[in-house]
């Protein structure tokens, strides 16, 4: 669009100056009879259309070289343009490059130490009630012994014959009573749960915990009344599984047991009652 405009202008150029030395030359070719008398300057006027044609013309010449050399400017623009664009489409794509995997670390960890687990004391052995001593019996002294009375003097009578000695028998004190041995105090029995003839029930294994493979030890603390029913069990050793240790609970508490003695007495007493969970 830009050499078009620039072609056009110089075009119309030329023609104007084409035009203007014709009628310039008409005009002073024209008869002088024709022209008025002061029109009649021929010489003057002809060397000024004669400047004005080689003014116009070397304004056409510049215009044809500044149009052809914008031209020349346009053209090779052009034709830069061409090859920038032949030669990125001619180029070979860049190479794509994989990304680079990140660099990975393993690191060895050791086994947690176990704790050293504390050492469970010994459940407390109920100790046997105290009999109480019986108060001591008083001591009786025994009599003292009396002395022997001292011999009366032998008196001679003068007239009367000296009489024969006599002898005075000391009777002995009885001896002092010996203290009868208290009697021994009657032994205690503790609580009897696992006899076969009671007939007490096993706990129940659950069967979610024979699913899983649970098993365990459960030590239950029992108060058993005089009547042989359990009044209070109480956990002293878990099992480590709430569902191990509920089912030991349930089946003890509906046990019947033979009740702590003292002699033939029936009394209330205390018995440990270890249960354990195994898989055959």
């Amino acid at each position: 669009m830009t050499f078009l405009t620039m072609e056009g202008s110089g075009t119309h150029a030329r023609r104007h100056a084409a035009r203007w030395r014709g009628s310039a030359v008409q005009r002073f070719n024209a008869p002088a009879a024709t022209q008025p008398p002061q029109q009649q300057r021929v010489p003057a006027v002809q060397h000024e259309v004669e400047r004005e044609v080689e003014l116009e013309t070397r304004a056409t010449h510049r215009t044809w070289g500044e149009t052809g050399a914008a031209a020349l400017l346009i053209l090779a623009l052009h034709a830069g343009f061409l090859l920038v664009a032949r030669h990125r489409h001619d180029a070979p794509p860049a190479p794509v490059v994989p990304p680079r995997p990140l660099p990975m670390t393993v690191e060895l960890t050791r086994p947690p130490v176990p704790l050293p687990q504390a050492k469970q004391a010994p459940p407390p052995v109920p100790q046997p009630l105290k009999q109480q001593a019986p108060p001591p019996r008083p001591l009786t002294r025994a009599a003292p012994k009396p002395s022997p009375a001292p011999l009366a003097p032998l008196v001679a009578a003068a007239p009367a014959p000296a009489p024969a000695d006599t002898a005075v028998v000391h009777v002995p004190a009885p001896p002092a009573p010996v203290p009868a041995a208290p009697s021994a105090a009657p032994a205690e029995t503790a609580p009897i749960g696992n006899a076969a003839y009671l007939h007490n029930p096993a706990p129940d294994y659950p069967p979610i915990a024979q699913d899983q493979g649970w098993e365990g030890h459960v030590l239950l603390r029992v108060h058993v009344l005089a009547n042989g029913k359990p009044d209070s069990v109480d956990i002293r050793t878990s099992s480590g599984r709430r569902m191990l240790d509920d089912a030991a609970l349930t089946a003890v508490r509906r046990w019947i047991f033979v009740p702590a003695k003292r002699g033939d007495e029936a009394i209330d007493g205390w018995v440990n009652v270890p249960i354990d969970f195994k898989l055959g």
